[in-house]
């Protein structure tokens, strides 16, 4: 980490501490020139709702996101520096939280044969990944257990997105507010979770380490960063990204600035926000004709 921490603190820089969240208004500008959006959504659905975006919608964010020139990263890419990253393509990270049916749903076929609905999102981001392979490998799904993880069929869903290359990701046992309980609770949440992770895929559990906070926030000034990051799991560290929703954008600069850090990652909500608007924010895009080496911003690609 103390290599890592050389070697990319200067390398994206971020937005300083965001404002409450406001319908369709974006965050405070920073002095920096560029950041990585994490960005997220909840369900994926014709029926609107505060939490909702259309399979419309999500098709078209990640076309303009493609055509803007941006390149899906996971969390181990936070981990290994970007080092995946191609020369002419900006980061992003797209992520689901709560695991609804509609996220990932089978449709059953007369005889009994099942097919993955074209309109849930998993086979919308996987039709885009094959038609588009410069785009990146996958995206992460934030599982809460306070309901049945995408409806029905847990243990083969769970196992299917591991297998199509997606991340799966920790959001708590009870959906419960991380704002509303002390850090001495916090446990109660992460390890019961990775448990029933455990129960549905074995050995594969190991690789559900990274947690996005229900709610979207942590408190500050309560040690709730080292909290985390003290909780193990059968001798592994339980959480080593936390993930909020707080309309920011995070770099490595931040992120790196301490070694608590990763817990405070920001994301955007896409139920309050639209990629055109994030176009226009000058710290996620940066127009560059070059990029001498990989601790350079990345360019925009018209």
């Amino acid at each position: 980490m103390t290599v890592l921490f050389f070697l990319l603190v200067g390398f994206i820089p971020m937005t300083g501490n965001a404002p409450e969240l406001v319908h369709g208004a974006a965050p405070e500008m920073s002095d920096y020139a560029s950041g990585i959006p994490v960005i997220t959504y909840h369900q994926i659905t014709h029926h609107e709702s505060a939490y909702s975006a259309t399979p419309a919608k999500l098709r078209d964010d990640l076309q303009r996101l493609y055509d803007a020139g941006f390149f899906l990263i996971l969390p181990d890419d936070i981990e290994n520096g970007l080092s995946r990253i191609p020369f002419d393509r900006r980061p992003i990270m797209i992520t689901f939280d709560d695991g609804w049916e509609d996220n990932f749903r089978y449709i059953d076929m007369t005889g009994g044969e099942q097919y993955i609905d074209p309109d849930c999102a998993v086979a919308i981001v996987n039709t885009f990944i094959e038609e588009h392979p410069d785009f990146g490998r996958g995206v992460v799904f934030f599982i809460s257990w306070d309901k049945v993880p995408f409806g029905i069929q847990t243990e083969e869903k769970l196992n299917a997105v591991l297998d199509m290359g997606h991340c799966i990701g920790n959001h708590s046992a009870d959906h419960l507010a991380f704002t509303k309980i002390p850090p001495s609770r916090y446990w109660e949440q992460v390890i019961p979770a990775l448990n029933s992770f455990q129960r549905k895929l074995g050995l594969r559990a190991s690789e559900i380490n990274v947690f996005a906070y229900p709610g979207g926030r942590i408190p500050r000034g309560v040690n709730a960063e080292s909290t985390m990051a003290s909780m193990e799991h059968q001798g592994r560290p339980a959480v080593i990204q936390g993930y909020l929703v707080d309309g920011a954008v995070s770099s490595f600069k931040r992120i790196y600035e301490s070694e608590l850090g990763e817990y405070r990652i920001s994301r955007i909500d896409m139920a309050l926000y639209s990629v055109p608007r994030l176009l226009n924010w000058s710290n996620i895009m940066v127009e560059s004709n070059a990029r001498p080496s990989l601790h350079d911003d990345l360019p925009w690609r018209p």
